[in-house]
């Protein structure tokens, strides 16, 4: 099952349309109700983030199932970015990393502003080594487009704990377990290509008897 693809935007332009059909979809693949007001939280989530990061964005949300997982979650927005725009975000990143980032989703901001201000001409820039390495859960596709994935940042940092008992993978640890997000999702998938971004946010929900 998939639903059409709604148009949403920066303004807040088919943000309601689109929580509507998330939660048609949840009733018609026969989710629980607490499943159903989860869905429409990781979705509230992922719109209200994006919107947070860039001031002007155009989007395509939809929701679909596969045979892997019952409930997928996209949002492919387009965030232009110009030379202005880019050392606006550039300032306001160097000011707000005085301080860690607090929560999952604030490393997820983290990683889509360092993916768009890390442009030039409109292509992604190589991010060296070491700077991949110091943020958990990236993986380099090429030179050309960077990924986060929750599932394995959760690996990263396990990796690390197992390692040596270091207080700050404690905190992270910790951050996990109280994420509300990073306790519904079984994966988020976040991709930055030139001034594209993509979600996508994998649940499988428990269905009700109804919907089994």
């Amino acid at each position: 099952m998939k639903t059409s693809k709604i148009k949403v935007n920066s303004r807040g332009y088919g943000m309601e349309y689109a929580l509507d059909e998330v939660e048609d979809f949840s009733r018609l693949m026969g989710f629980d109700e607490r499943s159903a007001r989860r869905a429409r939280l990781l979705a509230e989530e992922t719109m209200s983030m994006v919107r947070a990061i860039v001031d002007e964005f155009s989007a395509s949300f939809w929701m679909e199932s596969t045979p892997e997982c019952n409930c997928e979650l996209h949002l492919q927005a387009e965030a232009p970015m110009d030379y202005d725009k880019k050392q606006e975000l550039i300032s306001a990143s160097t000011q707000q990393r005085n301080e860690a980032s607090v929560g999952i989703m604030g490393k997820i901001k983290d990683f889509i502003e360092d993916s768009l201000y890390n442009m030039q001409d409109g292509a992604s820039v190589a991010i060296g080594e070491s700077q991949a390495m110091g943020m958990a859960g990236m993986v380099m596709n090429d030179i050309h487009m960077w990924s986060w994935s929750l599932e394995q940042y959760r690996q990263d940092v396990q990796e690390q704990k197992e390692k040596g008992d270091d207080e700050a993978i404690d905190d992270l640890l910790d951050e996990l377990e109280k994420s509300i997000v990073a306790n519904i999702a079984d994966d988020i998938k976040v991709s930055v290509k030139g001034n594209s971004i993509e979600m996508i946010i994998r649940k499988n929900f428990l269905l009700n008897r109804d919907g089994q």
